[in-house]
């Protein structure tokens, strides 16, 4: 699909290809960060540049599945209808950053590491529209901190992210650009991204098959909490079916997501939904709170 695009966003590509370096990409919900992304990458790489997007919107990712960052390396023109590889994601158990601000931070961190050993020319990093109050502030604001981008490219309607801009304003580390945005931005109901969510989930589990673990031969992490807040007993959490889970090798990587569906007490033994074939590479499940109600074992709702 070609991108509508106003004429900073092409006066932003000729800078990045000039200058290069990392950027960060704010602004709220709806103000069609992804489309800058992905209207910035296409355009980058046909002018032979190499570009690795983190994709921290967890809650509306477009590389990975949600509650994931993502990770992808684009050398060439990318076609959006189709994934060739899949991305590197790192589970975070939550499609929403709030309450899970540290390991949030973490995943930005880790895939913002990975990108970074690759010899890229520019990293783009984009992230959730969650940028309200004061959580939304301190969130932004850690997340700055933590990446360090040279360029810090700011959407918005009106004003509703100048309380997190003029923090830095002053600071010469950074180049804050303020974009219009693309005529194609358009608000989605809560509706639409719930189902957008679940078509991204349907579509990660399409090629799954139940897979056996010992939990006396793995290590778990995480908990899962009831609708109070409280944490649950871990022989009723994995009793859960359809509980979200992540499922790490021995170096804390995430090598995919499953779900559960059944704990056999006695044996020890949990039955986990996944697309991951080498289940014995699975040395940590980490648990989260989200339960996939909708999804089957065929992938269909």
């Amino acid at each position: 699909m070609e991108i509508s695009a106003p004429k900073e966003w092409f006066e932003l590509l000729e800078v990045l290809e000039k200058e290069k370096g990392l950027a960060i990409l704010l602004g709220a919900t709806d103000t069609g960060k992804s489309t800058l992304a992905k209207f910035l990458i296409s355009h980058l790489c046909q002018r032979g540049l190499k570009v690795g997007l983190v994709d921290a919107d967890i809650g509306q990712s477009f590389l990975g599945p949600p509650a994931t960052i993502g990770l992808s390396v684009f050398k060439s023109h990318p076609d959006w209808e189709v994934i060739l590889s899949p991305p590197e994601i790192f589970f975070v158990g939550s499609t929403t950053p709030e309450g899970h601000f540290p390991i949030h931070l973490k995943g930005v961190k880790r895939m913002l590491d990975k990108a970074s050993s690759y010899g890229l020319d520019v990293i783009l990093v984009d992230t959730t529209g969650f940028v309200s109050g004061e959580a939304g502030r301190e969130l932004k604001s850690r997340k700055i901190d933590l990446v360090g981008p040279r360029f810090i490219l700011a959407l918005q309607k009106d004003d509703e992210i100048e309380s997190i801009l003029e923090q830095y304003k002053e600071n010469p580390l950074y180049k804050t650009y303020r974009l219009p945005l693309s005529e194609q931005a358009r608000p989605k109901s809560m509706e639409e991204r719930r189902n957008n969510r679940t078509n991204k989930f349907r579509d990660y589990f399409k090629y799954s098959a139940v897979q056996e673990l010992s939990i006396e031969e793995v290590q778990i992490e995480g908990e899962v909490l009831d609708p109070n807040g409280a944490p649950l007993p871990l022989d009723w959490a994995l009793k859960m079916n359809s509980l979200l889970i992540g499922l790490k090798d021995g170096y804390d990587e995430t090598l995919a997501l499953g779900m559960i569906r059944n704990y056999f007490e006695e044996k020890k033994i949990i039955r986990v939904f996944t697309p991951l074939q080498e289940i014995q590479r699975v040395k940590t499940i980490q648990l989260s709170s989200l339960r996939l109600l909708l999804l089957y074992e065929d992938g269909s709702a």
